[in-house]
């Protein structure tokens, strides 16, 4: 598939706290599940691999990227590697003959671990707060405070929500920058922007949170 504008607006912006690029072009670095740890506790985030740090894209081998798609997902639900398990899947995109991979990783509702340790994001790096008690207490009594707003209800669907509110939202992102990313999305792709479409974790299924259903749900 062709890389969408959105995420190449995302590139061309450069890293962030919600955005990492990998070098990757022929397996997964290690430092890949780092992030994927960091995002889940933190804020979600994107990550791209052919990608240099300073945005600079190489492409992926396509001798190597259906091996590197296999290990990923093998690795996420490998609870020695990532626990809980995530059920994320890398989505395969090409922009000007290169190939590149896109994972999104929402926000966990639980603390997330890797390799046993216990990253979070901070400006543009991963941090070990393992051994950081203070720390790590503020990510516990964190994710206690996101877990109703974060749970997932697939029971409702994007039909169920005011697109009123939605294009409201729209109009207000002006303020902030004339050329915002979610003027030219979809409903749904600003919803999965904005995190307000996560998947449980802990069964795989996707589906609207309770925060959007609060902000935009006809049933409100």
């Amino acid at each position: 598939m062709t890389l969408p504008p959105e995420l190449l607006f995302l590139i061309k912006q450069g890293e962030s706290y919600m955005v990492e690029f990998k070098k990757s072009t022929t397996d997964i670095t290690k430092d890949v599940y780092d992030s994927v740890c960091a995002f889940s506790n933190r804020n979600g985030g994107h990550i791209f691999l052919g990608i240099k740090d300073n945005g600079q894209i190489l492409g992926i081998h396509p001798d190597y990227i259906d091996q590197m798609k296999k290990d990923f997902v093998s690795s996420i639900n490998n609870e020695n590697k990532i626990y809980p398990p995530l059920y994320l899947t890398p989505i395969e995109y090409e922009h000007e003959g290169r190939l590149i991979l896109y994972i999104r990783v929402p926000v966990s509702p639980g603390v997330c671990r890797c390799s046993g340790r216990i990253y979070d994001r901070n400006h543009e790096s991963n941090i070990d707060i393992t051994n950081n008690e203070s720390l790590v207490y503020q990510l516990y009594a964190r994710k206690q405070d996101t877990y109703y707003v974060n749970r997932v209800f697939p029971i409702f669907s994007i039909s169920d929500l005011r697109h009123d509110l939605i294009d409201r939202a729209r109009e207000m992102t002006k303020a902030r920058m004339e050329n915002h990313p979610w003027k030219s999305m979809s409903d749904e792709e600003l919803l999965r922007s904005a995190n307000l479409i996560l998947t449980d974790t802990t069964t795989g299924r996707e589906g609207i949170t309770l925060a959007s259903i609060c902000c935009s749900a006809r049933i409100i």
